[in-house]
């Protein structure tokens, strides 16, 4: 009673209530100049990924891959829905559905109008926000449709709890408020941002290109009920336009995008994410090792064009077969596009049993064609074509040569490089089970366990493909737009150029033509559709240029072609003979089997003939599922809040 009487007494001294903690900082005492926001929302730029090595990031749920060590879990229905949620804003089940982001960036907005600062340092900084807001509802609208809307900090007061315990905001209402933001942000943030790497117009502009298409495409494929496709698809247009007349070419070499330790001088590159070398990514390290278990699949690797601009099925200078597409390894990489041997490692043989010494400290390999000691490693002429490819292809800033080193900068002395295969060399290293190694993220003098080669978040590469897709779906593609866009990224690839007036109904006899059906899937999806041949193209041109970025499992369930899935994906064509014959007996110890049974623990399609594409997997059982479009709320938040409602298909208990 005492003390109740002693605060009833203080209670009403204005001052005594107003005392700050003296050893933090709170809301009302940080948010007071432009520095200290400047400060606050550094944090922000710590959400992007960049390198990480993962299903998603490494295409491999999708059909431009696999993961060699286990079965896709969406093609084969082994999604678990999470119980609950953890720390994190990837893609990853348990940390999707996560909205401390949001919350740290309200508490930014929640704050703006209190700092002594102009109006336009106020919008700056508001837009700023919106950005980052709008990127992360981007990101949880896509995977989950309706989500719960937060205009403001949430407290666990009364006020709240409609919100806290109600139900998700719909779909097309959260699209609109992103698309709103990030309109305020095109006109009120500053042209320049706030020094290099930093969000900007370009940013701005960027995004909208990239969510503008998503949605619009959503809705139009899905058929969202109260939908405006072409709103978002026309924001997509402009605000790619609006870059592409700023910025009407790309740097002119795909591989220095990704394998350079400075994106700063690379004006096309709009945001990336810098690494030091005691905070590194480990992707090179770890596809240089026996770690990794991702793979490029033939379908893929089928899709890049050949260098008259056409599909290998049709194409005058591709040698394999044009109805199988089969070959070896060799002959199939000839004359294609150069994103694939960026993004794919070429074939090739050595021996590196000459000298004696193989690492990196004899760098004898790297010195290449012109070395003598190199042409005598080289047993058969065309062992070494694509060494000397390569050599041509690569540059001081972003090297790419052949023959690739493994984690401890060890050669491997072949591509491909199967993992079982019995070498008793110490060739456990860079390894694949089906032939296809990917290596779009790898540079030889970069070898250390934390990776310094910067990532690349928004890029003209991908506005360009952006483009070209919201011009067709706006009726607006035409050989303008293509010129503009598309060609630009085939002349820089070392292909002719896209003619529309070209592009028949027969230009790639392998384009979808639509016919799936979904059978008895209990969820109902989008309607099948046959692809127009020019779209087909366009949408062929995004899968190579924005391969091992992200991109192609987003894209399969805009366009609701989640089916692709279903696909029984292959590995390189290989010969049995060609692996008992005299020259590759004497790079390895002994010869593997190449039986059917024993063949680097998978098998080739068809072990009674000299030889075949390699089989990891099985056709996908039961195949793609359309719950799968979009993913599970975890079941303790169901269980917190009877409000929300679980997507269709998944479980929302412990049923």
């Amino acid at each position: 009673m005492i003390l109740l009487a002693g605060f009833s007494v203080f209670s009403c001294n204005d001052d005594f209530l107003q005392k700050y903690p003296k050893d933090k900082e709170t809301e009302a005492t940080y948010f007071n100049s432009y520095d200290n926001c400047k400060t606050y929302a550094w944090q922000f730029y710590g959400w992007y990924e960049g390198y990480v090595l993962n299903n998603d990031f490494m295409d491999t749920y999708s059909d431009n891959g696999f993961n060699g060590g286990s079965t896709n879990q969406y093609a084969w229905d082994k999604v678990v829905e999470p119980t609950g949620t953890s720390k994190g804003s990837q893609k990853t089940l348990s940390k999707a559905w996560n909205y401390t982001n949001i919350r740290t960036v309200n508490v930014m907005l929640d704050n703006i109008d209190n700092v002594p600062m102009s109006d336009a340092d106020k919008a700056h900084w508001r837009s700023v926000c919106y950005f980052f807001k709008a990127q992360e509802y981007f990101r949880l609208m896509s995977l989950f449709g309706d989500v719960i809307w937060e205009e403001h900090v949430l407290t666990d007061n009364e006020q709240d709890k409609d919100i806290l315990y109600g139900p998700a905001t719909p779909r097309i209402e959260i699209a609109q408020k992103i698309l709103e933001m990030l309109q305020y942000a095109q006109k009120n943030i500053k042209a320049a941002g706030d020094g290099t790497n930093t969000v900007n117009i370009n940013t701005v502009n960027a995004l909208i290109s990239r969510f503008g298409l998503f949605e619009g495409t959503w809705e139009k494929y899905h058929k969202t009920a109260g939908g405006n496709p072409n709103v978002y698809l026309q924001a997509s247009y402009d605000a790619s336009s609006a870059l592409i007349k700023d910025f009407p070419d790309v740097h002119n070499n795909y591989n220095e995008v990704f394998n350079s330790e400075d994106l700063s001088t690379i004006p096309t590159v709009f945001l990336f994410k810098v690494y030091i070398p005691t905070k590194g990514h480990g992707i090179m390290r770890t596809m240089g090792s026996s770690e990794s278990w991702y793979e490029a699949s033939s379908d893929l690797v089928q899709s890049y064009l050949c260098t008259d601009g056409k599909p290998i099925w049709t194409s005058a200078v591709y040698q394999g077969n044009k109805t199988t597409g089969d070959t070896t390894m060799i002959v199939e990489f000839r004359n294609r596009d150069n994103r694939l041997y960026y993004s794919i490692a070429p074939p090739y043989r050595i021996n590196t049993t000459f000298p004696q010494n193989k690492n990196m400290d004899s760098i004898w390999y790297y010195n290449s064609p012109a070395d003598p000691r190199f042409a005598a490693s080289i047993l058969v002429p065309e062992d070494q074509e694509y060494v000397n490819l390569m050599e041509t292809l690569s540059t001081a800033k972003a090297v790419k040569t052949l023959p690739i080193m493994q984690w401890n900068s060890e050669v491997v002395r072949e591509i491909p490089h199967f993992r079982n295969a019995r070498y008793n060399m110490g060739q456990g290293y860079n390894v694949s089970v089906g032939g296809y190694y990917p290596y779009k993220i790898y540079t030889p003098d970069n070898q250390t366990s934390q990776g310094t080669n910067d990532a690349p978040i928004y890029r003209m590469g991908e506005v360009m493909v952006n483009h070209a897709e919201a011009a067709w779906e706006l009726g607006k593609f035409n050989q303008a737009e293509a010129d503009k866009s598309i060609n630009v990224l085939r002349k820089r690839a070392g292909i002719a150029d896209m003619v529309i007036a070209n592009i028949t109904s027969d230009f790639d006899p392998k384009r979808d033509k639509g016919g799936h059906s979904t059978g008895s899937d209990p969820v109902v999806g989008p309607t099948d559709y046959e692809v127009d041949p020019v779209l087909w193209e366009i949408r062929r041109e995004r899968r190579v240029e924005l391969y091992c970025e992200g991109f192609r499992f987003d894209d399969l369930r805009r366009w609701g072609k989640g089916h692709y899935i279903s696909k029984q994906l292959l590995g390189v064509y290989v010969l049995k003979s060609d692996y008992e014959d005299s020259r590759h007996i004497t790079y390895m110890s002994r010869t593997p089997e190449l039986d059917g049974t024993k063949n680097f623990a998978m098998s080739i399609l068809d072990p009674s003939k000299d030889g075949g594409r390699i089989t990891v997997f099985a056709t996908p059982n039961p195949g793609w599922l359309n719950k799968y479009y979009l993913y599970p709320i975890p079941l303790d938040d169901l269980s917190l809040n009877s409000n929300l409602k679980q997507n269709p298909g998944y479980k929302t208990g412990n049923e």
